[in-house]
């Protein structure tokens, strides 16, 4: 998921604030109402166009609200949205420039990018390309975690615009990055996998740590057998939450079903919808097929969380202020236990 810097989108939140209506008639705190907002996803579109979501409305009286943005933490600021979807790592930020408590009470996607380097180099880990460039798409996000990631397994900084950095961390568009170390203006690259498909596919370049993201590498070090970490998971105002349980158990019903349509659908959804992973040739979806079937499929098993998962999940804040990639007295959000109901 891409994210604006932090900065920019304090700026929006307040525009937003300013000129925003936060109760009426956009339904906010309105009984059997969720007002929803999400980055553009393929499973939502089809369950949308598969009709699954009106008849769950339907059969429910619940109803939702729901606006595609990528901008999820600006309308959420602004007071237009009761539950987005974010990073585990960036709720205490979300928390922080809001100045709102949130609940997290559900899980959907995990972070994917793998590290890539050219095919003919000789780097093993991360700690093979210290001094050297290293591409990312955001100073912020999912690079706060890789930073604390890398500082608790090797020693070392690696942050963004840092003069103490370990690695020159160049920050580029997504779209740009695997080509940058195609080109040689950088060594590496954590890169968006389907960003990558023609220099993975050619054998331009490979990825280290057999293609193991944050997430995978996340539970390999600190947490084995983790489902995480989260780039996506569902967080609510917590007063909407107190006061709208049901309405949120109706969504979690909802993205379990579609969690249930992409384990029976994955090839179909994605040919449906290839714009969703950045593809457009039947060579390129074929592979991103591929790569979810057998490498890497970032959709969680379940969005409900248990107790253990929400341990394993939330040890990631103590990493965080361990390795200085948050401040010692920022609070941990809080996240409830989550179940089907029967």
């Amino acid at each position: 998921m891409r994210r604006a810097p932090i900065a920019l989108l304090a700026i929006l939140a307040l525009l937003l604030a300013a000129c925003g209506d936060r109760a009426g008639g956009d339904g906010s705190g309105e009984d059997g109402v969720i007002r929803f907002t999400f980055a553009p996803d393929p499973v939502w579109d089809w369950l949308s166009d598969q009709g699954i979501i009106a008849e769950m409305e339907e059969e429910s009286g619940i109803r939702i609200i729901q606006s595609a943005t990528w901008d999820e933490f600006g309308i959420f600021a602004g007071g237009h949205a009761d539950v987005i979807s974010t990073g585990s790592y960036e709720i205490p930020v979300l928390e922080e420039e809001t100045g709102t408590d949130t609940i997290t009470f559900g899980k959907y996607n995990r972070a994917k990018e793998p590290v890539l380097v050219p095919a003919d180099s000789d780097y093993q880990t991360l700690e093979d390309l210290q001094g050297k460039r290293v591409a990312v798409f955001s100073a912020v996000g999912s690079t706060l975690m890789w930073g604390a990631l890398i500082k608790s397994q090797y020693g070392l900084e690696f942050r963004a615009g840092d003069p103490n950095s370990d690695y020159e961390v160049v920050v580029a568009d997504p779209a740009s990055l695997a080509d940058l170390v195609e080109r040689g203006e950088v060594d590496a690259c954590i890169c968006i996998p389907e960003l990558s498909i023609s220099q993975l596919r050619d054998g331009i370049l490979r990825p280290l740590y057999d293609s193991k993201g944050a997430a995978e590498l996340y539970a390999e070090w600190h947490a084995p057998g983790h489902e995480g970490i989260m780039t996506n998971l569902f967080v609510a105002r917590a007063d909407w939450y107190e006061e709208h349980e049901e309405e949120a158990m109706f969504l979690l019903e909802v993205w379990e079903r579609g969690i249930q349509e992409w384990q029976a659908h994955k090839a179909e959804i994605i040919s449906a919808y290839p714009q969703h992973f950045s593809v457009e040739t039947e060579e390129d979806v074929q592979w991103v097929i591929d790569y979810i079937e057998n490498t890497f499929d970032f959709f969680v098993d379940t969005v409900y969380l248990d107790q253990e998962w929400i341990d394993n999940e939330k040890a990631i804040y103590p990493l965080l202020k361990e390795t200085g990639f948050m401040d010692e007295s920022t609070e941990e959000p809080e996240f409830v236990v989550t179940a089907p109901s029967s």
